[in-house]
């Protein structure tokens, strides 16, 4: 596995793309959590509104808060992966890989690994923008509702796998990158509208969707938590690790079974 990483580093060494889109990803991450701090200190509300909102930014709630905007930018990654699978379709290099002596499986798990990769790193970013935003909020360290950092990476894990599933699956890049796109932004949330509307909130459940709802929003919670229902963390977890087998066994499947 080692030798296939080094493998894939060189592919995207000099890609120029996937680093600027990286580095957006990163910048975006640090800018939306920037903005929405600078957002609460400018606003000068009322001692009893602030007994409401709470200290967002402030450890033990800055885990949950941090991870909350952060996940907003989690189709980076998944777009990322959609373009380097594809790639590898639009260049014919899937091919040479195999002719190279590299087995279907060998390329296919490398891209997991890949997948897996990008969202570790963006499970560390966030963890630092958490760190240091905590800090320059006045508050000591808490560890508490530090578990929203797992959360954060099963729904990243989520995104970039489900990008390399669209990848795998389409293999043309324009069709693939405008699906997904349109699936993680539009058509998830509209089905989860119709599912949860008509089905009794089966539609907190659907692809991608159960990742998402791992992490609720942060502010206003001490309303929030009157009028609506705590999420079934478990059954999310369940239902998010089950999606993500399913997408590791349809890559796999997909790409040993279709014509190179």
């Amino acid at each position: 596995m080692w030798n296939n990483l080094k493998i894939e580093w060189l592919k995207i060494r000099s890609y120029r793309t996937f680093w600027v889109l990286l580095i957006l990803f990163i910048v975006s991450l640090i800018g939306v959590n920037y903005m929405t701090y600078e957002f609460k200190v400018s606003m000068k509300t009322p001692q009893a509104a602030n007994a409401i909102i709470g200290n967002p930014f402030g450890f033990p709630d800055v885990w949950q808060t941090v991870t909350y905007l952060c996940s907003y930018l989690l189709f980076l990654p998944g777009l990322l992966m959609v373009i380097l699978i594809t790639n590898e379709y639009n260049f014919r290099t899937h091919r040479q890989n195999v002719i190279d002596g590299l087995s279907r499986f060998q390329f296919a798990a490398v891209k997991i690994v890949m997948a897996i990769l990008l969202a570790l790193l963006a499970t560390i970013v966030a963890a630092i923008i958490a760190l240091f935003t905590g800090y320059i909020a006045g508050t000591s360290f808490d560890s508490e509702n530090s578990i929203y950092l797992l959360y954060f990476l099963i729904q990243a894990i989520t995104y970039t796998l489900s990008g390399c599933l669209f990848g795998f699956l389409l293999k043309r890049s324009g069709i693939a990158i405008a699906l997904f796109f349109l699936y993680v932004m539009f058509i998830k949330n509209l089905l989860t509208i119709i599912l949860n509307k008509y089905l009794d909130g089966i539609g907190n459940y659907f692809p991608i969707k159960s990742s998402d709802n791992l992490i609720p929003m942060p502010f206003l919670h001490s309303i929030t938590k009157q009028f609506l229902d705590a999420p079934d963390i478990p059954l999310l977890i369940i239902f998010s690790m089950l999606y993500l087998v399913a997408f590791y066994y349809i890559i796999v499947k997909k790409y040993k079974t279709q014509d190179l």
